[in-house]
């Protein structure tokens, strides 16, 4: 009997700050039978001749599954180059974001935004602080609930916001520990009733 193939999960999140939930996030998925891909966990296989960027992503093209994790700090920028492309290939995807990321989304929107449907965004920007270090963390948050978009012309944009370790791994054992269903949600995916 052929061995099933895994679910491939790619896991993107910027590591400072994080590093300790994203490697616990990686184990979990991968004790569930998922394959996790993630640079930080060492299981994002870098083809030869592509820079970090390029092999991030590319990266997301070999996932099944992206969930992105959005946090205060938004360093390098890779893990938000990441997120729009999985976007743009219309990967199934599920999101979590800190709750720093949320309450500043809400409380910035008046600097960052020119207009009140918050379609044009202003050029401004933070100082780096030990609680954020850019509004692109913002950018992500918005690319993830695709703002862009009327609301019913929306998929994959359930965003959970979380506060401490333990609420984003309740939410990642909510959508993940039932492989079966995950399968079965993949399948629908991929074969849609008419």
């Amino acid at each position: 009997m052929a061995k099933k193939r895994k679910i491939n999960i790619m896991v993107a999140s910027t590591v400072y700050q994080n590093r300790d939930l994203l490697l616990q996030i990686c184990g979990i998925l991968n004790t569930y039978g998922y394959h996790v891909i993630n640079s930080e966990y060492g299981t994002l296989h870098p083809p030869l001749g592509m820079n970090n960027t390029e092999a991030c992503i590319a990266a997301v093209a070999e996932c099944d599954i992206f969930f992105g994790i959005i946090n205060p700090m938004y360093s390098t920028g890779i893990t938000h180059s990441e997120f729009q492309r999985a976007i743009a290939i219309d990967k199934p995807r599920r999101f979590i974001a800190h709750s720093f990321v949320t309450f500043s989304r809400k409380l910035l929107a008046q600097y960052m935004y020119a207009d009140a449907a918050k379609t044009q965004r202003n050029d401004f920007e933070i100082q780096s602080t030990s609680v954020m270090d850019s509004v692109k963390v913002i950018d992500m948050y918005n690319d993830a609930v695709q703002i862009n978009l009327a609301y019913e012309e929306r998929k994959y944009h359930w965003v959970q916001e979380f506060f401490r370790p333990d609420e984003a791994l309740r939410h990642v054992e909510t959508l993940f520990r039932d492989i079966k269903r995950v399968e079965r949600e993949l399948a629908n995916l991929n074969n849609p009733v008419q």
